[in-house]
């Protein structure tokens, strides 16, 4: 398996921005685009280049291929978000649905003192509400993870797009 390149911001305080920024809220018109840098090497290893450098599951970046192949299911979904890049043209993703579909009494959950949610070890879904909704975050945590539907999985793979590896957290 590859080990693929990394995407971090420039300043270490853009990290914080990005935890608050990429939360589900529409930010298209008030988006400022943060410099980032690609990283190519990790304690010695080459990393592959991607057409999704990863950042985090919380805020997902994207090269213009995978724009090509899944923009209109993106959009649908959510908003693409310009970085400043000196060595590729990147977006963040920003998943503007946020559903309230964390099923808490069937999940395993650890829980910080004040209740606030820290670890989800197990998730079940109420899929009621998930409906036939290919991209969402859920407002139970903070950074919360973005998920993506099969059929999301499916396109990417088919298209033979790079970057991101796929965990099935929840059966359909």
């Amino acid at each position: 398996m590859d080990a693929f390149e990394l995407c971090h911001p420039v300043s270490r305080d853009d990290f914080e921005r990005v935890i608050v920024e990429i939360d589900g809220t529409p930010r298209q018109s008030s988006w400022r685009p943060m410099p980032v840098a690609l990283i190519h090497e990790d304690r010695g290893r080459r990393l592959s280049a991607a057409d999704s450098p990863w950042h985090g599951e919380h805020a997902l970046v994207f090269r213009p291929r995978v724009i090509d192949v899944l923009g209109p299911l993106l959009r649908q979904y959510g908003e693409l978000l310009p970085l400043l890049c000196q060595e590729a043209e990147l977006v963040m993703y920003n998943p503007t649905q946020v559903i309230d579909a964390l099923d808490e009494d069937q999940s395993s959950i650890w829980r910080f003192s004040d209740g606030s949610i820290m670890w989800i070890q197990r998730y079940a879904f109420r899929a009621e509400v998930i409906g036939d909704i290919d991209v969402f975050k859920i407002p139970n945590k903070r950074a919360s993870p973005t998920f993506l539907s099969e059929r999301f999985v499916d396109r990417w793979k088919a298209s033979g797009l790079t970057g991101l590896e796929f965990k099935q957290v929840w059966p359909q």
